[in-house]
């Protein structure tokens, strides 16, 4: 089975969207606010961006079978730069095959050539299968994420 991860390019935004949308799949949920055109507004901006990056993860027959971004986002006083995967979506008939292990690969790699210290990655609390999966890939559990919806 040969999996082919690349940057994605402008045109491949609505490709992209299409991705995140398989987290939206139990154990994840819709958020309340998703908006299919916003959000392929708003990769068309990430794409032109040059400190972040969105990869596609494709089949030998070129079905996409995964999508990941990455963004460099905080020079940290006291860890360095870091590089943030903001997604990591796996088909899901395509997960345990190697998918979600290419695109960490990709998007480490990116970081790296990037000049990031560390890569940072939240993932939902409902989410047990990822968190399995990223331990196996080296992570370690290293936080605990709070969020505020609201920026008042």
């Amino acid at each position: 089975m040969a999996i082919h991860v690349r940057r994605l390019r402008r045109g491949a935004e609505a490709e992209f969207v299409s991705g995140l949308e398989w987290l939206f799949a139990p154990p994840g949920s819709r958020p309340a606010d998703w908006d299919r055109d916003r959000a392929v507004e708003r990769t068309a901006r990430v794409l032109d961006h040059e400190n972040a990056a969105l990869f596609a993860a494709r089949s030998q027959e070129d079905q996409v079978v995964g999508v990941a971004s990455v963004y460099l986002d905080i020079l940290s006083v006291r860890f360095g730069r870091r590089a943030s995967i903001e997604d990591l979506a796996v088909h899901p008939e395509w997960r345990s095959r190697g998918v979600g292990s290419r695109l960490l690969v990709a998007a480490r790699a990116w970081a790296h050539d990037q000049g990031a210290d560390y890569v940072f990655l939240e993932s939902g609390l409902a989410r047990t299968e990822a968190h399995r999966f990223y331990l196996r890939e080296g992570a370690t559990h290293a936080a605990a994420a709070f969020r505020w919806s609201s920026v008042h």
